[in-house]
Formats: C-alpha cells, structure tokens, sequence
C-alpha cells in the first residue's frame, strides 16, 4: 500500500483533533443545560412547596376564625335566649351584628395580607430563574 502524503494526514489529525474539540465543547454545553434545567425544577418545586406551606397556614387560620365565630354564636344565643325585654334582646341583636360584621372585615383583610405575602413569597423563585434567564441571554447563553 502506498504511503499517504503528510498534507493528508495532517487534515486527517486537524479534523479528528477538531472533531474531539467539538464533542467536549457539546459535552461541556449540554453539562450546563441540564444544570440549568435542574435549577428550574428546584424553583418549581420551592415555590410548590411556599404554596402548600402558605396554604395551610391560610387554612389554620381560617379554621381558628370560625371555631372562634362559632363558640362567640352559641354564646351570644344564650346570652339572647335568657334575655326577657325585648328592647335589651334587640340591642343584643344590634351589637352581635355589628361585631360580626367587623370582625369578618378584620379577618377578611387578614386573609388578604396572607394571600398577598404567600404570592410573594411563591413566585420569588420561579422570578429568580426568569433573571437567570435574561443574564444568561444577555450573556450569550450556552452559546459561548
């Protein structure tokens, strides 16, 4: 067989040398993409996990609010049930109703305020990964 000319074997050493480059520089990329992918899911699972802590601190105080709004009724039923003038039961009357009904604002604005911190506070990581996002789009990305 004959012997190949060193022109040929070089662009033969340069292209698998290229080729080797290549494959690491793939490697090294697809490296990064599933780190940053499994960034993504820890900020996924993160927020999940705000969500259902906050959830069921909403949900404690939802049932702290109407046991107490329960025992404060039947309290005010006997109290109304013992009452013999009527002027007295109607002013009872007047007064429960109004202490309800501010006490479904205060608890509703509670609420509220936890509603709000809870979105905060589940959306602050997914928020990160959207900044990650846009440095590494602003970067160059994976491309480099």
């Amino acid at each position: 067989m004959a012997k190949q000319s060193p022109s040929i074997e070089n662009a033969a050493a340069d292209m698998q040398k290229n080729f080797q480059e290549q494959t690491a520089q793939m490697a090294a990329r697809m490296e990064d993409v599933a780190d940053f992918a499994q960034g993504n899911v820890d900020a996924f699972i993160a927020s999940a996990t705000k969500a259902t802590e906050s959830m069921k601190e909403i949900t404690t105080e939802i049932l702290g609010y109407t046991k107490a709004v329960m025992d404060n009724n039947v309290a005010v039923i006997k109290e109304m049930a013992e009452l013999k003038d009527p002027a007295k039961a109607m002013e009872k009357q007047t007064a429960f109703a109004k202490e309800s009904m501010e006490g479904f604002a205060k608890q509703a604005q509670k609420l509220n305020e936890m509603s709000m911190a809870a979105a905060k506070e589940c959306v602050e990581p997914v928020n990160a990964r959207f900044a990650a996002v846009g440095e590494m789009v602003k970067s160059g990305g994976f491309m480099k």
